[in-house]
């Protein structure tokens, strides 16, 4: 499915506002709706995967399971990123078990030993007769396409998919403004995988508001003060950023830790805390001196995968003196924990014969203009 760019989001910084409708409770636990889900989102456009860091080289691969289909992404002999479906084109058999490895230059299927090189290309077909005319070049790998920004993995398994680009700069936000942070060059030090009772969309909704730091985050609002008054952003500081705590100059409950800081920023960024989502599934936080993200992969209506790793400069990682990411690492698993207990609550509240849909206030505002980019890629009208 082709989607084209959509209108510009809804902000509404300056209007006034008129309390809008959430979206229905069938549509956070409706497995027709995930479904639907599925083919217009999950396998209709572009979304993030990784990092390109776990292909680093050719034969390199990662495996996926992205809304139920298994995928994975390698590295052909030139170094260029190619993703296929787990499927063998002989039978259909599913070819890696294991998240993530290496080959060296073919993928064997383990059912009947089919072989194909790392651009898909079926080399090698054993027990298959040359009198039986059969063209090899007609069976290759499913594939579809794959490209990268900022060290993220992206797959797209639309059939005519649009530029990554145009999907990136295709909302309220986009972590192309954060080209200064040189995530490119950073490497994943600490990873946290977390399984939520959720469905995805509140995770996001979550992510995307502060009505309940004050409640929830005791700690968070310790050291962003502005989410104490439950907003995400003050509509004047660059970015969207957030003002961290006075003499604050790291993410973590003093305010310090002893992760050198990220080079090159500008001077406010290293008092600074920013968080961008990219649809459907990156939220990105970055800090004076590292970087971290959740992806999430949805399991079912009811259920979401979420992948939290932290990204520092290569040579804090290799420097035992200066790799302490610990104070980092603590403060955001707290939070993290804290948001899935109260997206678990949410998604049991949803599922309430009571509930048809809620209401968003102002300082909403984002979470409404989420599912307007929801509702424009499920193919259903704006609200406006």
């Amino acid at each position: 499915m082709k989607i084209e760019h959509q209108q510009p989001p809804v902000r509404h910084d300056d209007a006034e506002w008129t309390p809008r409708p959430t979206l229905s409770g069938s549509e956070y636990v409706a497995r027709e709706v995930y479904q639907e889900e599925c083919e217009r989102i999950w396998w209709g456009d572009w979304v993030c995967v990784g990092r390109t860091e776990e292909v680093a080289s050719p034969g390199d691969y990662v495996v996926r399971d992205l809304a139920g289909e298994s995928i994975f992404v390698t590295r052909n002999e030139d170094g260029e990123l190619r993703g296929f479906y787990n499927v063998c084109s002989h039978r259909g058999t599913r070819f890696l078990d294991e998240p993530g490895g290496s080959t060296k230059k073919v993928l064997k299927c383990p059912y009947h030993a089919w072989t194909y090189d790392l651009s898909g290309r079926l080399v090698g077909t054993p027990n298959v007769k040359q009198d039986e005319h059969f063209d090899r070049a007609r069976y290759p790998l499913h594939g579809f396409a794959v490209d990268s920004y900022a060290g993220f993995l992206f797959v797209n398994l639309a059939r005519e998919p649009r530029p990554l680009m145009a999907a990136l700069t295709d909302g309220a936000e986009s972590i192309t403004a954060f080209e200064r942070f040189r995530m490119d060059e950073l490497r994943v030090g600490v990873r946290i995988d977390y399984e939520v009772a959720a469905n995805w969309k509140i995770v996001v909704e979550n992510y995307n508001e502060c009505l309940h730091c004050p409640v929830v985050h005791p700690e968070l609002v310790k050291v962003v003060p502005l989410f104490r008054f439950g907003e995400v952003w003050d509509e004047e500081t660059r970015d969207d950023g957030n003002w961290m705590v006075e003499g604050a100059t790291s993410f973590t409950t003093s305010g310090r830790s002893e992760l050198p800081k990220l080079p090159d920023l500008l001077p406010e960024d290293y008092s600074m805390y920013y968080g961008s989502y990219e649809f459907p599934n990156l939220m990105l936080n970055l800090h004076p001196d590292c970087a971290m993200y959740y992806i999430g992969f949805p399991k079912g209506p009811g259920h979401t995968t979420v992948v939290s790793e932290y990204l520092f400069r290569p040579e804090t990682i290799a420097d035992p003196d200066a790799f302490k990411p610990e104070p980092v690492v603590e403060l955001w698993d707290l939070i993290s924990r804290q948001d899935w207990e109260v997206c678990e609550r949410a998604q049991t509240g949803v599922g309430s014969r009571a509930f048809t849909t809620g209401v968003f206030p102002r300082q909403d505002r984002f979470l409404y203009s989420f599912n307007e980019e929801y509702r424009h890629a499920m193919g259903r009208p704006l609200l406006g």
